[in-house]
């Protein structure tokens, strides 16, 4: 089992807290690997996000509706049948939030910072470029880019 494979995530706290792992090329292998060594769910946003969409809308409007991407984050860990969640697949909100005119990218890290009583430990799985500056360090955990 490779370091990654057995990287602890389970046992973060505080537990009822969003939480990063900052990996800029995970392999599907070393997920699978990570998601039994921690009794996790893999979710992955993107499709989430597509099962929510109006087929018959012509426009996507993410960042009028942070507060429902937020809500939508906490169903996921509510539903949720295993103790810890790893969720991919953010960076597309991360990133359509940073090309958007206006502050809200910082509404959405900071909305998502301060969420608290989630039912699941989540982990979002990003690129190390998309992670705030501001982000607490005690709340994330960074898996260098030569670790293969």
């Amino acid at each position: 089992m490779t370091a990654i494979a057995s990287l602890l995530l389970r046992d973060a706290r505080p537990d009822n807290q969003a939480h990063l792992l900052l990996w800029d090329t995970p392999n599907p292998f070393e997920l699978d690997q990570i998601t039994r060594y921690n009794n996790a769910q893999r979710v992955n946003y993107r499709e989430n996000l597509l099962q929510r969409t109006d087929p018959t809308a012509k426009f996507l409007t993410l960042h009028h509706q942070v507060d429902e991407e937020m809500a939508a984050i906490k169903a996921i860990c509510d539903q949720a049948v295993k103790p810890v969640v790893l969720l991919e697949g953010l960076d597309c909100l991360i990133t359509y939030l940073n090309v958007q005119p206006g502050d809200y990218i910082t509404l959405f890290w900071s909305s998502l910072e301060s969420t608290r009583k989630l039912s699941a430990l989540l982990w979002i799985i990003l690129p190390h470029k998309l992670a705030p500056k501001t982000w607490s360090e005690s709340r994330l955990v960074r898996i260098p880019h030569n670790t293969l």
